[in-house]
């Protein structure tokens, strides 16, 4: 099959859609289809064996109309689409490709279980993050992983957490925002390599997801796999994969952080909720590989659009 995925974001961007776009494509390649990526930005011509088109803010839509004209795909995939998104659907449908927008309660991602899993757990890592040779020591290491640090309501939910007795919370990423959390007595770590972040997420002893509209959010998986409990909201990606007081807490509304710093201090004065959250984490998310994903995708999703629009024609 031949297939255009559409994205805002890629290589070598580290935003979810970035690599929610890099495991679609590595997988539908192996699987012998035939892709082409149009992505936002500039880089490389090539990835995996799969064709790369960059637009500019400037690309117009003829221009994209033209490259998917040689593309000739069967189905246009659009991932979290914005400005590039809204003209490959109209070159799209000028051409008469079928074009889809999945949401997580449509389609969710996977996770690479090999790459993620409880062994990456690091003790003496969380002994520091914890404190545990200090007169307060012992603390739940909370963690955050997301970028870029900006938006002030996830930023003030995250410094409320912060600001528990009994809690540490480390943020993987950067922004504007990280001043705010420093000062609330949070550990950022602005840079971690694909290893470092995967060891810090097994080393948490809880993730939180402060957003409550987050397409993508790989993290999630990423902790689930990695036996980690996750505190998120009720919506988007974690209503996928969180399943309330089992692997995870979900929260409905917050106002001013005071619901996510609820749910956190639960976890920390209920060491046998927690142990039983961790517990089922990896096996909550062990069927969702990579592999599963993408071949949903292939036979849920793009072979049925193909189908209609080869019926179409004929």
């Amino acid at each position: 099959m031949r297939i255009a995925l559409v994205t805002e974001e890629f290589l070598p961007s580290g935003a979810p859609a970035a690599g929610v776009t890099r495991e679609i494509v590595t997988h539908l390649v192996d699987g012998g289809h035939d892709v082409t990526v149009f992505a936002a930005g500039r880089g490389q011509s090539t990835f995996r064996g799969a064709r790369i088109f960059w637009a500019s803010r400037m690309t117009s839509v003829g221009s994209v109309r033209e490259a998917m004209t040689l593309a000739k795909p069967d189905v246009c995939h659009l991932i979290d689409p914005r400005r590039l998104g809204i003209k490959a659907a109209e070159a799209a449908e000028r051409l008469g490709v079928p074009t889809l927008v999945l949401d997580p309660r449509t389609w969710s991602p996977g996770v690479d279980l090999a790459d993620h899993h409880p062994g990456l757990r690091d003790d003496h890592l969380h002994d520091r993050w914890a404190r545990v040779h200090s007169p307060d020591g012992g603390q739940l290491v909370v963690g955050h992983v997301g970028g870029p640090l900006e938006k002030k309501k996830v930023l003030n939910r995250l410094a409320t957490i912060a600001q528990l007795p009994g809690v540490r919370l480390v943020v993987l990423g950067d922004g504007p925002g990280t001043k705010v959390l420093r000062a609330a007595g949070a550990k950022v770590i602005p840079q971690a390599t694909t290893l470092e972040r995967a060891r810090c997420l097994a080393t948490f002893d809880v993730l939180v997801q402060p957003r409550k509209r987050e397409v993508y959010a790989p993290a999630i998986h990423e902790a689930l796999a990695s036996g980690v409990p996750v505190v998120a909201f009720d919506g988007g990606t974690a209503a996928d994969v969180v399943v309330h007081e089992h692997n995870g807490l979900l929260i409905g509304t917050d106002r001013g952080g005071r619901a996510f710093a609820r749910a956190v201090a639960r976890l920390g004065a209920s060491p046998d909720l927690r142990f039983t959250l961790a517990e089922n984490a990896r096996p909550s998310i062990a069927h969702r590989t990579w592999q599963d994903a993408v071949t949903e995708l292939v036979d849920v999703h793009y072979a049925p659009a193909a189908g209609r629009r080869a019926a179409a024609i004929s």
